[in-house]
């Protein structure tokens, strides 16, 4: 009898956990969102990046907005390194530096008029700004004084477009 309860005991458990995991993934009942843990970044391409720009933020439109100010901050701060380099690479990497910024402006707006195709949109075109910068460097053969800074701006980018997944915009 007590082989017969144990089955049915974990059977029962098993249920209740299938059951809860659809529910969870249709997004209906359990308005909780129970978030296992409550780590946004867990899932993200560059985990501790992410959570070193979140800080602990649990909402995903508060993160993301956190993460798009931090990147700004970081693409002003390659756009003056690239300043003080004068060269036809770092005059193209000035530009989509400043485009890119722009873009993140326009995310921003994006984020509180809940528009997420506009908000993806130019994440992405972000992105491609600073792969266009890399481009232009390896083009003339420099060593750039902005190939870290790049390597950042665009992990940080892919790590907006992940925290971008998490938000449930109309």
């Amino acid at each position: 009898m007590a082989a017969s309860s144990t089955t049915y005991y974990i059977c029962s458990c098993f249920l209740v956990v299938a059951i809860m995991a659809g529910v969870l993934r249709r997004g209906e009942a359990l308005s909780l969102n129970l978030n296992l843990s409550l780590d946004l970044c867990r899932s993200a391409d560059y985990p501790a990046l992410c959570r070193s720009v979140v800080k602990g933020r649990h909402n995903p439109s508060t993160a993301m907005e956190s993460a798009i100010q931090q990147l700004m901050i970081e693409t002003k701060q390659a756009m003056n390194v690239a300043r003080r380099r004068k060269s036809s690479a770092m005059d193209v990497c000035i530009e989509v530096y400043d485009d890119a910024y722009a873009n993140l402006e326009t995310c921003l707006s994006s984020l509180k008029s809940q528009d997420k195709g506009t908000l993806n949109i130019n994440l992405s075109a972000a992105l491609t700004d600073y792969v266009t910068c890399d481009d232009a460097v390896a083009e003339v053969g420099l060593t750039s004084p902005v190939t870290r800074s790049n390597d950042l701006l665009r992990r940080m980018t892919s790590n907006c477009l992940y925290l971008s997944s998490l938000i449930r915009l109309h």
